[in-house]
């Protein structure tokens, strides 16, 4: 790595960190380390949180605004700060003697299941890259993303969609969908990830979304995707829905609304319905919002910052 000059420091660095959906969700199987493999698509959307970071003078300093999130070590986009200094201040004076002061603006429903603690993360590896010009390829971003979670590597590709899988982390493009509105209803329920998978019975016969598809292609990618509605899946949801019945009446509303599909995100507990008309999608957000308010967003399927 070439060391750091002065002028290619630049001041002020402002990203987008968007969130992300789970079109397909399935659990495969339970490591000796205790984590889950899984088999998911991931869809990026426009709904997204803001960060901006300036060279600072020492360390790092982190302000969220008008929340009460923590702004250290407890915060993953402080984490992957800490990470990215600490492996390039040792080979480059001019990221030693400098710290970050970022400020995270925040958007995305937090432990909702929209990534968006993971997002943040992984802006601050991109915009700090770019701040102090480290030109650090994507391959090194992801070697400081992949500790910081599972679904943080996602977020370092400016990729719409990808096919994970693995723990999440071993990532293939894939074709994301596109002629959509989504609306989020995410209901203020505290569910715990951790609490989900831990909950999650595995079957020995496997799942059968799995056994009967055929993921097999030329480059060795998995070319297949859901054809909304009918393949949008979740394992999750045996867990999440029966704790939380709420999250099953959310799902049967946004049908009724006129939702081509509709499925809970993640771990939960927010669910998305996707609309291709518009006036369905108006009068369901709308309708959503008399009962939870800001906690409902609609927006967009995301595209590349390239193809804009």
């Amino acid at each position: 790595m070439t060391n750091l000059t002065e002028n290619r420091i630049l001041a002020t660095v402002t990203l987008k960190a968007p969130a992300k959906i789970n079109l397909y969700l399935a659990i495969t199987g339970k490591r000796a380390d205790g984590y889950h493999n899984i088999e998911s698509l991931m869809q990026k959307v426009d709904l997204a949180d803001q960060i901006q970071l300036s060279i600072g003078s020492n360390g790092i300093r982190l302000t969220c605004p008008g929340t009460d999130l923590p702004t250290d070590e407890g915060n993953l986009a402080f984490r992957a700060a800490a990470s990215f200094l600490e492996a390039n201040g040792s080979r480059d004076r001019s990221v030693a003697i400098h710290g970050v002061d970022i400020v995270l603006e925040k958007k995305i429903p937090v432990a909702a299941g929209l990534g968006g603690g993971s997002s943040d993360a992984a802006a601050v590896l991109r915009g700090m890259n770019i701040l102090f010009g480290a030109e650090l390829s994507d391959d090194e971003l992801l070697t400081l993303a992949k500790p910081l979670g599972a679904d943080v590597p996602f977020f370092i590709h400016d990729w719409p969609a990808a096919w994970a899988t693995g723990i999440g982390e071993e990532l293939s493009r894939t074709t994301p969908i596109t002629n959509y509105y989504v609306i989020l209803v995410n209901p203020g329920i505290p569910v715990s990830t951790g609490w989900v998978y831990k909950n999650f019975a595995l079957t020995s016969t496997g799942n059968p979304f799995i056994l009967a598809r055929d993921r097999a292609s030329a480059d060795g990618r998995s070319p297949w995707r859901p054809s909304v509605p009918e393949e949008l899946y979740n394992d999750l949801e045996t867990v999440t829905i029966p704790r939380f019945p709420e999250i099953g009446v959310i799902k049967n509303e946004l049908r009724q609304d006129g939702a081509d599909g509709v499925l809970m995100s993640g771990s939960g507990p927010t669910v998305f319905g996707l609309f291709r008309d518009k006036v369905h999608a108006d009068r369901s957000y709308a309708r959503f919002v008399k009962k939870y308010g800001d906690k409902v967003f609609i927006t967009r399927p995301y595209q590349s910052e390239m193809s804009h």
